[in-house]
C-alpha cells in the first residue's frame, strides 16, 4: 500500500525529533497528495528556516506528460516574510502564479 508523502515525511520528522531530544525540533507541512512538502525549524526567535520540496512534471509541453521531478529551495529569515516567500516560490513552480 502506497502512503501519502506527507505521512512518510511526518513519520521521519517524528523519529528525528525523538532521536535529537528536542535540541532543535523540526516540523513538517505540505498539501494533500504530496505536491508540496516542507521541513521547518526555528533557529532563533522570530525566524524560520524552510526546506521546500515541490513535485513537478518536467517538460512534456505543459500537458502533464513530462518526466516527474522534484524542485528544492531553502529559505531562511523573518518568520512571516520567509513563509510568504516560500509559498510564492512553490506556487510558481506549480504554475499557479507567474
Amino acid at each position: 500500500m502506497q502512503k501519502d508523502a506527507m505521512d512518510v515525511l511526518q513519520r521521519w520528522i517524528d523519529q528525528f525529533n525523538a532521536r535529537a531530544g528536542g535540541a532543535i525540533a523540526l516540523s513538517s507541512g505540505g498539501e494533500a497528495g504530496g505536491a508540496q512538502l516542507r521541513l521547518k525549524y526555528t533557529p532563533a526567535d522570530g525566524t524560520i528556516a524552510i526546506l521546500h520540496f515541490v513535485a513537478v512534471s518536467e517538460g512534456g509541453g505543459g500537458g502533464g506528460g513530462g518526466r516527474p521531478g522534484i524542485r528544492v529551495q531553502a529559505f531562511e529569515g523573518p518568520t512571516a516574510e520567509t513563509s510568504v516567500q516560500a509559498g510564492l516560490w512553490a506556487s510558481g513552480q506549480l504554475g499557479r502564479r507567474p
